[in-house]
Formats: C-alpha cells, sequence, structure tokens
C-alpha cells in the first residue's frame, strides 16, 4: 500500500515519463474527443461532466443506507433513473469548472436546448442520459473504462507491481459508480488547470495530438524521464520532424473542424510549442524549445497532469488492495 501511494506514484510516472505517457494520453484523447463529439464544444462538455459527477455522487450515497448497494456499470441504468439530482448554483459550477459566470449561464442555456441537460423548474436542472441512447453510452464508457485500465496497468508496472489488466478492469465495473464519481472529479481538475493555462480548451485537445506523436516516436527508439524529455536531453540522431501530424488527421480523431484546426495549430506555432514544415505544411512538437518556452510553461503543464492522475490511481489500487 505504501509503495502504491500518490506521491510514490507520481515518482514513478515521472521517472517512466516515455514509457506510461503513451497509454495516458491516448486515453485523454479517447475522452476528450468523446465529450466533444457528444456535446459539440469542450465548454460545454466540461460542464455536463460537473452534472454527470454529481449524478455518481448521489448514487454512491446510497451505500449510507445500504453498504450493499450496487454501484455497478451494469446497475447503472436504473440507478440513475431513481436519483434526485440536487440544485446547482449557477456561480457554483462556474467556481468548478473555471468559466466566467455568464459563459457557463450561457453554455448552460445552450445545453438545455440541445438536450444535453434537462430542467425541471427554474432551479433544478439535471444530467440524465436518455434511454434510447443506453447502448451507445453503455459501449462509450466501457471503451473509457479500458483505456483507464490500460493506464493504471501501466503505473503498476512502472512500479513492479503485478496487477492483471482485467482484474483492474473489473473492478471498475464493479465498483463504476465509485470509481466514475472520483474519475470525473480528476477530469473536471484536468480540464480546470488547462482551461486556465490556454484560455482555450479546443486548443488543449489538438495540442494532444502532436504530444502523441512525439511520446509514441520517442518511447519506439528509448526509454526517458520527464526531465530529459522536457530539457531536450535525448539523442541526437533522433529527428523528432518524423514524429508529425496533418489537420486533416487531427480532424479525423477529434471530430473538429479541419479549419478551426487549422487556426488553432498555427497559434500553437505562434506559442513556439509547435513547428510547421514548410515541406510538408505538417507540425509537430517543438521539443528543443520546450524547457525555455517563455509563453508556456510546458514542465508546470506535466506535472500538475502527473500529480491529478496519480492521485486517481492511487485510489483504484486502494480498491484493488482491499
Amino acid at each position: 500500500m505504501k509503495k502504491t501511494d500518490q506521491k510514490n506514484l507520481e515518482r514513478a510516472a515521472s521517472d517512466n515519463f516515455i514509457k506510461l505517457m503513451p497509454a495516458f494520453y491516448e486515453m485523454q484523447s479517447l475522452f476528450m474527443s468523446g465529450v466533444y463529439k457528444r456535446y459539440g464544444d469542450l465548454e460545454g462538455s466540461h460542464i455536463v461532466l460537473y452534472f454527470a459527477r454529481d449524478l455518481h455522487l448521489q448514487i454512491l450515497r446510497k451505500r449510507e443506507q445500504d453498504l450493499e448497494f450496487n454501484l455497478s456499470l451494469d446497475e447503472f441504468w436504473n440507478n440513475h433513473k431513481n436519483i434526485l439530482q440536487s440544485k446547482k448554483k449557477i456561480i457554483l459550477i462556474s467556481k468548478v469548472t473555471g468559466l466566467p459566470k455568464e459563459t457557463a449561464r450561457r453554455k448552460i442555456i445552450s445545453l438545455i436546448k440541445n438536450k444535453h441537460l434537462k430542467k425541471i423548474d427554474k432551479n433544478r436542472i439535471y444530467w440524465e442520459p436518455t434511454s434510447e441512447l443506453k447502448s451507445t453510452y453503455i459501449k462509450i464508457i466501457e471503451e473509457q473504462i479500458k483505456s483507464l485500465s490500460k493506464f493504471v496497468y501501466e503505473q503498476l508496472k512502472c512500479m513492479n507491481v503485478n496487477v492483471p489488466f482485467t482484474k483492474i478492469e473489473k473492478e471498475i465495473k464493479k465498483n463504476y459508480s465509485f470509481y466514475w464519481y472520483h474519475y470525473l472529479s480528476v477530469q473536471l481538475e484536468y480540464i480546470k488547470f488547462w482551461q486556465h493555462q490556454l484560455k482555450d480548451l479546443e486548443i488543449l485537445l489538438i495540442g494532444l495530438q502532436a504530444v502523441i506523436q512525439t511520446v509514441n516516436y520517442v518511447s519506439r527508439n528509448m526509454s526517458s524521464d520527464l526531465a530529459s524529455f522536457v530539457e531536450g536531453k535525448l539523442p541526437k540522431n533522433m529527428d523528432f520532424s518524423e514524429a508529425n501530424i496533418s489537420a486533416t488527421s487531427i480532424s479525423e480523431v477529434t471530430n473538429i473542424p479541419r479549419a478551426t484546426c487549422i487556426r488553432k495549430l498555427e497559434k500553437l506555432v505562434n506559442m513556439d510549442i509547435l513547428y510547421k514544415s514548410k515541406n510538408t505544411k505538417r507540425y509537430y512538437l517543438a521539443l528543443d524549445n520546450l524547457n525555455e518556452n517563455p509563453k508556456f510553461n510546458f514542465m508546470l503543464g506535466v506535472k500538475r497532469t502527473i500529480e491529478i492522475f496519480s492521485q486517481f490511481s492511487s485510489i483504484v489500487l486502494k480498491g484493488l488492495s482491499r
């Protein structure tokens, strides 16, 4: 237990950054692309995640009266229909998401109009997946649980802790609302952090695709810790321009319109986070510039990300050891 507490998990993630991060970034890309496709924009999605987290908390509280209450994914559809969700003030939603109050209000109106949120009266707004979307919802969640379990599995491997991938996946499904409450909590924290850093969540999702290419390229050629990666202490014969991606590919993965991808990729180039090849017009991470970039603190962002998700992994490991 002590070996797999949050601080040791953070240390293992930093020491094995290249080995672990492909699983993390693929998980994050799948999650954020998924909510973007469902809700049409990431700021609105951020608000829906807050409402969804509250629903799982209300389900989890059923254990206050019944220790044997079933929190599983299989039982989720029955559970969520019997929950009276709490009232939520705009000012609290703004605080949790990091969105300005008026932006949060405008997004909520749009989400209600598009039937992503439901409204009973003036003060009671809630999230509830509809019955006709049940099979689609379950399929999406199963994909997310699989990618999340892979990340936790890889993190444990870095610490020489041998827990089968299938056991992690089974544990999350068995106590779904417990784990999903905590998972959505760390997602809200992660998205809020990057909202503050970048002021544009689409830039985050688009930038993730370029980072994935570079991390995968480096991991195929060597292993490296976080400091070596950010400080550019990597073999000189590696050509990072090979780890490139096009605006078209990013659009296909994320569902963000290609024209928007191009515009925001150019913004990342202007921030000295990406380079653009003059010949191919493809984009790749400005790895040699990350450590000293005055416009963007990459190391701060990655360290905060590791801290946030190690918190969740620690919760999963406590559940597994139980």
